[in-house]
C-alpha cells in the first residue's frame, strides 16, 4: 500500500476544502414558456449548435429552445414505434439518438430528413426491471467514435452500469459494437443515476445522480474519466461542486416545480444545464400536469485570483 506525504495529505485537504468554499458551479432558474407545464414528461436534454434540445419521454417530439430564455424555437415530430418510452438524447454527426426504456432501444432521427430507424447495437440492450429501471441516458462521444449508454439501476437496484459503444459505419447508417461496461456501486436503493453526458474540453463523462425518499432530495454531479482511446476508466468518479445543490432542488420543489432532474447537457463555455421531468406514468401530451418543468442552469464559476 503507497504511502502519502504529510505534503501531499496536506495538498489533498487544502483543495477539499477550497472547493467546498469555492464551487465550481453556480445555480439559477430558466423560466419555461407555458408549453412546457404541460404533461410533456421531459427526459433527456442535450446542447448542439446554440439550442438546447428536449426528448420527450412519453409523447413523441424533441423541442428546441433558446438556452438564454428557454424560448421554444422548433418541435420536431418523430413517427415512433408504439410503446416507446424515451429516456435520453445525444447527437453525434449532426444527427439526434434516443435510447429508450420501456422497450430496450436505440433510435436515430435525422433533423433534416426527419428520417426514424432503430440502430444496431449488437447485444441486446438490458430490459426494463421489475422495478422499473431500464437504459435512462446516452452520450455520444465525435472525438474517439464512441457512445456511452447508462443504465439506471440492476436488477437488486445494488449498482448502475454505463455500457461503452464503438462506432461502425455501413450502408445503412452508423451501428454499434459493445467494448466495455463499467458498475457504479449504489449505498441503497434510493440512489440513482438518472443521465450522462460528454465533456470534450476535459476528456470526462459528467453524471447526473440523486438521492429521493419522500419530499427528501439531494442532487449531485459526479465526473468519470475518459482515457485517450475513448474508453472509461473504472474508479476514478470524483464529485463536482455544486453551489447548494440539494439545497435550491428544495426550494423550488415547494414552488410546484418537479425536481426529478432527468437530463444534463454542456455548453461551449462549460457551462451546464439540467431538466426534470413533471409526469409520471402515461401522459396527455397537450393537458397541464401537476408539477411544472424546470430548467436549471449551473453557471461555471471563473477561478479566484487568491
Amino acid at each position: 500500500m503507497r504511502k502519502l506525504s504529510l505534503a501531499t495529505l496536506s495538498v489533498t485537504v487544502i483543495c477539499a476544502v477550497f472547493l467546498s468554499f469555492n464551487p465550481l458551479y453556480s445555480i439559477s432558474n430558466i423560466p419555461l414558456p407555458a408549453e412546457m407545464d404541460k404533461q410533456v414528461c421531459i427526459s433527456g436534454l442535450v446542447y448542439s449548435s446554440d439550442r438546447l434540445y428536449f426528448a420527450s419521454e412519453r409523447c413523441p417530439m424533441i423541442i428546441a429552445s433558446e438556452p438564454s430564455t428557454g424560448k421554444i424555437l422548433e418541435t420536431y415530430r418523430m413517427n415512433v414505434p408504439q410503446n416507446f418510452e424515451m429516456e435520453g438524447i445525444t447527437t453525434f454527426k449532426n444527427k439526434f439518438y434516443l435510447v429508450s426504456e420501456n422497450v430496450a432501444a436505440l433510435y436515430e432521427f435525422d433533423p433534416t430528413t426527419k428520417a426514424f430507424r432503430q440502430v444496431q447495437t449488437g447485444n441486446p440492450l438490458p430490459p426494463k426491471t421489475k422495478n422499473g429501471d431500464g437504459m435512462e441516458g446516452i452520450a455520444g462521444n465525435a472525438v474517439n467514435n464512441r457512445f456511452y449508454l447508462l443504465r439506471e439501476r440492476n436488477d437488486d437496484m445494488s449498482f448502475s452500469q454505463i455500457f461503452t459503444y464503438t462506432v461502425k459505419e455501413t450502408e445503412g447508417g452508423l451501428s454499434l459494437e459493445q467494448e466495455s461496461m463499467i458498475q457504479l456501486p449504489l449505498e441503497n436503493p434510493q440512489w440513482r443515476y438518472s443521465d450522462i453526458c460528454f465533456d470534450p474540453e476535459n476528456s470526462r463523462l459528467l453524471l447526473l445522480k440523486s438521492y429521493s425518499k419522500g419530499r427528501l432530495r439531494q442532487q449531485f454531479i459526479e465526473a468519470l474519466e475518459i482515457d485517450k482511446e475513448g474508453k472509461l476508466v473504472a474508479g476514478s468518479v470524483t464529485n463536482v461542486p455544486v453551489e447548494n445543490f440539494s439545497t435550491i432542488s428544495t426550494q423550488y420543489k415547494d414552488q410546484d416545480y418537479s425536481m426529478n432532474l432527468e437530463g444534463i447537457t454542456l455548453d461551449t463555455e462549460g457551462n451546464l444545464y439540467v431538466v426534470s421531468d413533471n409526469t409520471s406514468g402515461k401522459a396527455a401530451c397537450d393537458e397541464p400536469a401537476r408539477e411544472r418543468t424546470i430548467l436549471l442552469k449551473l453557471k461555471k464559476n471563473q477561478p479566484s485570483k487568491e
